[in-house]
């Protein structure tokens, strides 16, 4: 299930941990996490399911974003700067 909150005139979207892998599954990308295949876009670390911080669209591809610090920190400026 897909939650949509605003915050301050902006808009987060949200999943639930239990339609995560159904998300990711329906992408046609569940096969490449659990190969370990998926890369994060800033940082090269290697996607699992315990380090995923976000999933978001760019240019008709679907890119990852791990959990560190640094790729978090690029992540929101990435956003911030194309107004995602």
């Amino acid at each position: 299930m897909q939650k949509s909150i605003s915050m301050n005139k902006s808009k987060l979207n949200a999943i639930y941990d239990d339609d995560l892998i159904k998300l990711i599954d329906q992408l046609g990308l569940k096969e490449k996490l659990e190969n370990r295949e998926l890369k994060c876009k800033f940082t090269g670390e290697i996607i699992t399911f315990e380090n995923l911080y976000s999933i978001f669209p760019e240019s008709g591809d679907i890119k990852f974003v791990c959990d560190s610090p640094e790729a978090v920190k690029l992540f929101i400026t990435y956003i911030n700067d194309r107004k995602i």
